[in-house]
Parts: C-alpha cells; structure tokens; sequence
C-alpha cells in the first residue's frame, strides 16, 4: 500500500528524517509544509474535496470529474494544477488518478520542555 503523509514541520525536523534515510532507514513518502497558514493556502477544501473524489471514482477526465463536482471544467482545471505539481495527481491510464492508497495529514502540537 503506498501512503503519503502530509505535514506541518520545520526544518530541523525534515532535516533530521532526510538524515535517517541517508542512512538507510527507511522514512515513507512526506509533503512537508513549514506552517500551516501554507498547507491551508494549498490544500484548501475545494482540493480536499478533488483528491476524495479522485480516490472514490478512479481514473477520471477533467470534464467528468467536473460534472461529479458540479463545477466549471475550466476552474477545476486550475484547481488542480497545484496539486498535480505537488505529485498529488497524477495523469494515469484513464485519466486523473491520485498515486496513493491513502494520504494522511499530521499536525503535531508539542508541549515545549
């Protein structure tokens, strides 16, 4: 199963996972965002929505994933760009497909010692 984890970290955290798969220990796929004020501004819900859709149809076009939306192919279109460049779409065999089985997102608030 492939699964992508989604996050909010700094970059002494993502330094120290790339550390440890330099070292051959194996760390799984990330996106990591530095706030979260910018996952909010990339991931918003209307692309939330698009990647649910994605992953319940399968391999769609644009115009009839637009249609199971109800929304403007044009716009749609633009939504997704971002999330294409972000390796969250992916144009597959049929159409638009999320690469993944499962995409989860962390937020990790943690008491400062």
């Amino acid at each position: 199963m492939r699964r992508l984890i989604i996050e909010v970290a700094d970059r002494e955290a993502a330094g120290r996972r790339f550390l440890r798969a330099m070292g051959g220990e194996r760390q799984g796929e990330f996106l990591t965002f530095p706030s979260l004020e910018l996952l909010h501004r990339v991931l918003t819900p209307a692309r939330v929505r698009i990647l649910e859709a994605l992953q319940g149809l399968g391999p769609v076009g644009v115009r009839a994933l637009a249609r199971e939306l109800g929304v403007d192919p044009g716009n749609l279109a633009r939504q997704i760009k971002p999330l294409r460049e972000l390796g969250l779409v992916e144009e597959g065999e049929g159409g638009l497909v999320v690469p993944y089985d499962e995409i989860r997102m962390e937020l990790v608030i943690r008491k400062v010692a």
